[in-house]
């Protein structure tokens, strides 16, 4: 009887644990391999990977990688009553990984956001991604060359492209204004010319645009009066010449606003009354004259106001209202 119950509890737990297997979620075979092609060809020499809980083990040049480095990998596992799992997100950042971007991204349907910065990638983007659904593009500090390509411009789905600190040169293609859904878009410290594509118009999704430290020539556009939506604003040494539209008056959401060092007429101060929000505005350089508007002086959330190397006048209230100041 006692052997009877063994064998009874057995067959038990056996089918239980048959259950919980099939009830694991896991990453398809074509994902995991692909993850092994993406960080080989991104100059990875250690890769370990669990599939089952999609848990990077060891990825880098090194078999104990920089404590500053982020590695994850995301994985959505509601697929097919839980019992399957994709891709959704890669992070490998800060491990100075010297190949290329990986066209083999292609290769995981279900991918969303990748960030690949601080590495010394190489190259450009591949044409691949362009029938992808990214959302996210992070490629922050690496040493990317040539012209931005086309084709990134069928990535519609993009909210978020961040290109800052790589050697993109040329113009910025006018592709770009395709990206109606793009909140996000950073092309700072690059060795970008020409002038902005009208094109770029079309983004009134915008909330942050940055493109310092470039070559760019040409005014500054009027057309950044569309970007209702515009939260912040940079052209510090951009190579865009002035003077400042008095249309970016009407960008009433800027939080910050930072405009340096531009080839400019004589032009008085420009009229930013409506950005109550404002927490930072640098104007530096930018042969301002004048007087200071007294409405400055009541932006009670400005933190930080530069204005110097100008040609401004007059003298600052003995009273004012900006309670956050923190740098003038």
């Amino acid at each position: 009887m006692q052997l009877l119950n063994f064998f009874g509890f057995l067959l038990v737990t056996l089918c239980c644990f048959q259950l919980l297997t099939i009830s694991e979620s896991k990453l398809p075979k074509e994902e995991v391999e692909a993850l092994k092609e993406i960080t080989s060809t991104m100059g990875a020499v250690y890769w370990e990977f669990d599939n089952d809980s999609c848990d990077i083990i060891r990825v880098g040049l090194t078999r104990e990688p920089p404590d500053e480095s982020e590695r994850s990998i995301v994985c959505d596992c509601s697929f097919e009553n839980n019992t399957v799992c994709h891709v959704t997100k890669i992070t490998l950042k800060r491990l100075s990984l010297p190949g290329a971007l990986p066209p083999q991204l292609v290769k995981l349907p279900f991918l969303q956001v990748i960030d690949f910065a601080y590495n010394c990638l190489n190259g450009t983007i591949p044409k691949e991604w362009a029938s992808m659904n990214l959302t996210s593009i992070s490629l922050l500090v690496n040493r990317l060359s040539g012209e931005i390509p086309k084709h990134v411009g069928n990535i519609t789905a993009l909210t978020y492209l961040m290109l800052e600190a790589n050697n993109f040169s040329g113009v910025v293609p006018p592709e770009l204004g395709k990206l109606i859904n793009l909140q996000t878009l950073v092309l700072s410290s690059n060795q970008l010319t020409g002038n902005l594509p009208s094109a770029l118009a079309g983004l009134q999704n915008l909330t942050d645009f940055r493109i310092s430290s470039n070559n760019f020539t040409g005014t500054i556009p009027d057309f950044i009066k569309n970007w209702q939506f515009l939260q912040r604003l940079e052209m510090h040494g951009s190579g865009l010449e002035g003077p400042i539209p008095s249309s970016i008056s009407l960008l009433k959401n800027l939080l910050q606003l930072r405009i340096s060092d531009i080839k400019s007429p004589s032009q008085v101060f420009p009229s930013l009354q409506s950005m109550t929000a404002l927490t930072t505005l640098v104007l530096r350089n930018c042969n301002l004259s004048g007087e200071i508007p007294s409405y400055i002086w009541t932006l009670t959330n400005l933190a930080t106001l530069d204005v110097s190397f100008n040609k401004l006048v007059g003298k600052i209230p003995e009273v004012i209202n900006v309670k956050r100041m923190r740098y003038m």
